[in-house]
């Protein structure tokens, strides 16, 4: 029996006692024992579906940044099961990517994000992104901040920042084609829409707002 058989036995053994007790820290644990991330990102690309969804689990739990874009391809995969999986997975990893000191500085500024205190977040993550300019959900975390100060232009720069420095953050082009329409580019609007499903097919809101702009297109032309 060759090694990678031997691999991806252990690999679905892992992931089905995972399933059963839902015990994460013992899965991380038997993964870590035998697969580098080299091996799981390989097992995502071209696995079979059970190694699949194992390999996207395992890699939201143990992966750096260099397993970003196969996360982000992976959020296209044949199956259902899978792309949900690396998609969980995927943003584990993007916001986790940076030093601790300055995750947790994210994780502050994601609260008041999502609590709509984004004046508040403004100067918090202004400062994180000199600190960790590499760190692409910083950027999309500043992007947010001014999409609802309503500074639209600002915005459109920051969620490009944002996908420049992650190409797979399809919640950035989702949101890059709601400023570009607020701000009459319906045309770069519905590039967007497309880029946020070409890399995520299950965006059924990316989906609708394609549709709304297509429309107004069509009425502004009669």
């Amino acid at each position: 029996m060759t090694a990678p058989i031997v691999h991806t036995t252990r690999l679905v053994a892992a992931y089905r006692r995972y399933l059963g007790s839902a015990d994460a820290p013992r899965f991380a644990h038997d993964v870590d024992e035998h697969y580098t991330s080299a091996t799981l990102t390989a097992l995502l690309s071209r696995g079979e579906v059970e190694h699949r969804r194992a390999a996207a689990l395992a890699l939201g739990m143990l992966g750096d940044r260099h397993c970003v874009d196969f996360l982000g391809r992976a959020l296209s995969d044949v199956d259902r099961g899978v792309r949900l999986v690396a998609d969980d997975s995927f943003h584990s990893v993007i916001v986790r990517d940076a030093a601790p000191l300055h995750h947790q500085k994210l994780l502050r500024v994601i609260h008041l994000n999502d609590g709509g205190e984004y004046a508040a977040a403004l100067s918090p993550v202004m400062v994180l992104i000199d600190q960790a300019p590499l760190y692409a959900e910083a950027h999309h975390q500043l992007a947010i901040c001014w999409h609802g100060l309503e500074d639209f232009e600002k915005a459109e720069s920051a969620y490009q920042s944002c996908l420049w420095h992650c190409r797979f953050h399809y919640t950035a082009w989702q949101s890059l084609a709601k400023v570009r329409a607020l701000l009459g580019k319906p045309t770069k609007a519905l590039d967007a829409l497309n880029r946020c499903l070409d890399i995520n097919p299950d965006v059924e809101t990316a989906r609708m707002q394609r549709r709304v702009i297509r429309r107004r297109m069509r009425q502004s032309d009669v």
